[in-house]
């Protein structure tokens, strides 16, 4: 499988606030140092954070990591009272280590409780563009009979052949026994010609998980 792009590596770190911040100290102070340190182009303006407001969000876009020394992460965080999110188009692995930088400095900015000690959880969104020369239909060879079946049967936009096959697979997971969270889809990207093999897949893994799966699938389709 052959990786195009990456539209979305998301990291969600599972933390109550009040947990990290036991004493009720001013986090509001941490607004501006935030904003300069990762010079984020999109944040929170003063009269939205007044205080007594209910704030179930705060969004920060467009900030900077440096990865390496040669290498910059554009990065949107959100903060909410049951954890933090960050977005990067690299990795899952980047993005985990943004807010592991993120919350070990402001820890050490005005004295919380160190992030270790109350992460609850960490979930995982990793959404692909992917070059694959595998159909889906050598999932099982009746599948294209079957597709034929369908374009027989089925008249295209002004009276124009149409030409179905099978175009996506997806596993989800049954919320009703566990966990609401967890899914796999692999699908044809829409409107692009078909001959140009590019497919989109979104999961509930890190990245890199999700690439080998990806990976075992083409080795699946290719049996």
């Amino acid at each position: 499988m052959k990786l195009l792009s990456i539209k979305q590596a998301r990291s969600i770190w599972l933390i109550y606030l009040i947990e990290l911040n036991p004493r009720g100290l001013n986090l509001y102070t941490l607004i501006k140092p935030i904003i300069e340190k990762y010079k984020f182009q999109i944040y929170p303006r003063p009269e939205e954070l007044g205080f007594g407001k209910e704030i179930r969000e705060i969004k920060f876009g467009g900030g900077n990591f440096q990865k390496d020394p040669k290498h910059n992460i554009a990065f949107d965080l959100t903060i909410h009272n049951d954890g933090l999110i960050v977005d990067t188009r690299s990795s899952t692995q980047d993005s985990d280590n943004i807010l592991k930088e993120f919350l070990t400095w402001i820890s050490a900015e005005i004295d919380l409780v160190p992030y270790n000690e109350v992460l609850r959880s960490q979930l995982y969104l990793s959404e692909l563009y992917v070059h694959t020369e595998k159909s889906l239909n050598s999932l099982n060879p009746k599948l294209a009979d079957f597709a034929t079946r369908l374009n027989s049967l089925m008249i295209g936009q002004h009276d124009q052949p149409i030409a179905l096959e099978t175009s996506s697979i997806s596993f989800w997971n049954d919320s009703t026994k566990g966990s609401p969270v967890g899914s796999f889809r692999f699908e044809r990207v829409i409107d692009v010609p078909f001959s140009t093999n590019r497919y989109y897949s979104v999961a509930s893994l890190q990245t890199d998980a999700h690439l080998k799966m990806l990976d075992e699938l083409e080795d699946i389709l290719s049996s």
